[in-house]
């Protein structure tokens, strides 16, 4: 089961529809023309065709970066600048965009960008270990992981007893769903430093990750005793104890994190999933409402709000939720079940049908988003018979990634 509370470390598949239309080949033909331009030297008629394009194709990052290329070319630095800012805003994990723009403030003495600030000190003194691992996890947060390894490497090559660097290892190979991996990097950056309050967290989370809930529960207290008051730290116990079926210890412990914060979304969830499994339906309603109101993308809340709607044989109440999950996560695979069945109730066989397929679809290409907790409200029946629909769901990026990597240390070790 792969809990929304991961959300930080999980990966959704969206199935997006493209259609092509006539003006993205407009776009490409202009892309086309101004790389042939480009090459020729001929700058202002690549602008040109570039700036057609961008027209045409409002939303294409590269076209931006391919722009700030011909104004860096041309020296119009300021421009070049401009253009590249629009790249990223754009595509905000857009490295070649960030490299190129960190260039140009090198060029133009901008002293703010994170990643030549970060570079430079790393430049300045190779074995300042701070410096590595703040640019790790700027790479990181690009999703870089390939290069933030290799700056987490370097330092534990020549500061092996560094927790930062095991702690930030760990938090990368979580990101990945790595979860093998990650647990020995915390338990050892702990083990440097037994009061490191976030290795404990975190080591919680990996632990309820892998269903281990007595060690998750064990780390999570142990976070609480370094932090008391940590209103996610209370949130997590409470789902842990909800977990191990302990309600009344769950209860505690989310009602200690809403006292620190009552507009707490995950809080008011959990409680809404409690009620939900205890059949106190109209409490679950009001819960899942708070969290809507709180966060009115909290695909989870919709989606057991729209379960418990369908039980109460309120269908048209509870595909205006199916469809409001599906806006926000259209790889939201249960979802699309969901509503194919209560359209199927309202008898419009074939719109039952066209949502069953797009379920059958997701569940074929990704195995969908994850819904949170089972309570006996839900409908999912079919992806629960589906062996191959495994309750700890990798969503397909997370985990092409993780093979990828994986693939390429393996390699690493073959030549060393």
């Amino acid at each position: 089961m792969i809990l929304r509370f991961l959300k930080g470390y999980n990966f959704l598949f969206v199935v997006v529809i493209v259609g092509v239309a006539i003006s993205c080949d407009n776009a490409q033909n202009h892309i086309g023309l101004g790389d042939k331009f480009a090459i020729e030297g001929k700058l202002d008629k690549a602008i040109e065709e570039y700036k057609l394009a961008v027209d045409l194709d409002t939303n294409a990052a590269e076209i931006r970066c391919k722009l700030g290329d011909i104004y860096f070319k041309k020296q119009m630095l300021d421009q070049a600048a401009k253009e590249y800012r629009k790249a990223i805003d754009l595509k905000p994990d857009y490295l070649d965009a960030h490299m190129k723009l960190s260039e140009v403030f090198t060029k133009i003495g901008v002293p703010d960008d994170k990643l030549t600030l970060y570079t430079a000190a790393v430049e300045s003194d190779p074995k300042d270990s701070n410096a590595r691992i703040r640019l790790g996890i700027y790479y990181q947060q690009l999703r870089r992981m390939d290069l933030a390894f290799e700056q987490y490497k370097k330092v534990l090559e020549y500061d092996p007893y560094n927790p930062s660097a095991h702690y930030n290892m760990g938090v990368a190979y979580q990101d990945l769903n790595l979860l093998e991996k990650a647990v020995p990097a915390y338990e050892r950056s702990i083990e440097l430093k037994p009061a490191y309050e976030k290795a404990h967290y975190n080591l919680g989370i990996a632990y309820i990750a892998l269903d281990k809930y007595d060690k998750a529960l064990k780390e999570l207290k142990t976070a609480d005793d370094l932090n008391l008051g940590n209103v996610d730290t209370y949130c997590n116990l409470g789902l842990v104890y909800y977990l191990k079926g302990m309600m009344d210890e769950a209860v505690n412990s989310i009602r200690k994190a809403l006292e620190i914060d009552p507009e707490k979304a995950d809080a008011h969830y959990y409680l809404g999933v409690i009620s939900a499994s205890g059949n106190k339906y109209n409490e679950a309603i009001k819960a899942f409402k708070k969290v809507i109101a709180v966060d009115s993308n909290y695909a989870d809340a919709h989606f057991d709000l729209g379960t418990i709607y369908h039980k109460q044989e309120l269908f048209k109440e509870a595909i205006e939720e199916y469809d409001r999950v599906i806006q926000i996560d259209r790889g939201y695979a249960d979802a699309y079940y969901n509503k194919s069945a209560a359209l199927e109730k309202l008898g419009d066989a074939p719109a039952a049908h066209d949502e069953f397929e797009k379920y059958r679809m997701i569940r074929k290409t990704a195995g969908g988003s994850p819904s949170l907790l089972e309570f006996d409200a839900k409908l999912t029946g079919a992806a629960e018979k589906d062996d191959a629909f495994q309750k700890h769901k990798i969503a397909a990026e997370a985990m092409e990634e993780a093979k990828a990597f994986e693939q390429k240390e393996k390699a690493a070790g073959a030549h060393n």
